[in-house]
């Protein structure tokens, strides 16, 4: 009778054992595919931050090409309109000299 009782309670434990086992490697399966998954999302994530810091960079790129080509614009403009000063003193100089004479 107790033999019987320690051989049962020895299935059971062994059962057990199984049990606890399959459910352990079950655990640490979820867990590796959790993990995985967690370290696609940081490198999707990453690319698309790399990808925005490009974008970033090449935009601030251009706007200092826009502002360098801005302000060669404007050094233009104020040549011209030092020339056109000069042109036209010039000529009421002319006017003024022609009446006069």
């Amino acid at each position: 009778q107790k033999c019987k009782v320690l051989d049962r309670k020895i299935h059971d434990l062994k059962h057990a054992k199984v049990n606890l086992i399959k459910k352990q490697r079950e655990d640490a399966a979820k867990h590796k595919d959790f993990t995985n998954q967690k370290t696609r999302e940081i490198h999707a994530f990453k690319r698309r931050e790399k990808k925005a810091d490009k974008k970033i960079s090449k935009m601030e790129t251009e706007c200092q090409k826009f502002k360098s080509n801005l302000e060669r614009s404007k050094t233009h403009c104020d040549k011209l309109s030092d020339k056109l000063k000069q042109t036209e003193s010039h000529l009421m100089r002319l006017l003024t000299k022609r009446r006069n004479d």
